[in-house]
């Protein structure tokens, strides 16, 4: 293997590790820097031409808007997408899927992402990224996009791991976050200072 191939399956094992010890996995890094400017860039382009759509709950059946819940605006990523960033980010979730499923035999089989931008006090409540309709869910993956985070801009990702304490996790620029989708209750809390952007991403079985 090359430097990258040993740095990409030192990031997947420690992400896996993560899940197995602590019920999480957070890899600093997971994209680098000029992809994720490349990324954040395209939230913005998507803002200025109001492609960004505000979020609702539930799916399909059960498909409502509550800005008391859920304040963030999306735009979904297409996985045949040629815009050279999303090539790199849905190149390398791939390659992570693959190496879940030779390595834990997690057999999944599709992902689906979008783009998430939460204005300045905008928030979503302690929540499951399972709908009660469709259990397809596995694994939530989360990729942060904000350059220069600093504490007190805030915008906080809780976890809340059942029967241990509460773990707060900062969105700064290509951290990677994951998560079991039905098991693992959190929330984001609003920012202070300015807009947050994110990836979040759904591994199904």
């Amino acid at each position: 293997m090359n430097f990258e191939e040993i740095r990409e399956q030192n990031q997947f094992e420690g992400l896996i590790q993560g899940l197995i010890d602590n019920e999480y996995g957070c890899c600093n890094d997971f994209i680098l820097p000029e992809t994720v400017i490349g990324l954040s860039a395209n939230i913005q382009q998507l803002s200025d031409s109001d492609a960004m759509m505000t979020s609702g709950l539930g799916n399909k059946g059960d498909f409502k808007k509550d800005i008391t819940i859920r304040g963030d605006k999306i735009n979904w990523i297409d996985g045949q997408s040629t815009n050279p960033f999303e090539v790199i980010y849905l190149n390398k979730i791939e390659k992570f899927i693959v190496y879940l499923n030779q390595t834990c035999f997690t057999a999944i089989k599709s992902f689906e992402s979008h783009y998430s931008s939460y204005e300045k006090s905008s928030f979503y409540k302690r929540h499951l990224d399972q709908f009660k309709n469709e259990k397809g869910r596995k694994y939530s993956i989360v990729l942060y996009l904000n350059a220069n985070w600093e504490k007190e801009d805030g915008g906080l990702l809780s976890l809340y791991p059942k029967g241990k304490e509460q773990v707060s996790i900062s969105p700064l620029g290509g951290r990677m976050v994951l998560f079991r989708s039905d098991e693992m209750e959190h929330e984001v809390n609003p920012s202070f200072t300015r807009k947050r952007n994110s990836i979040a991403g759904w591994m199904k079985d």
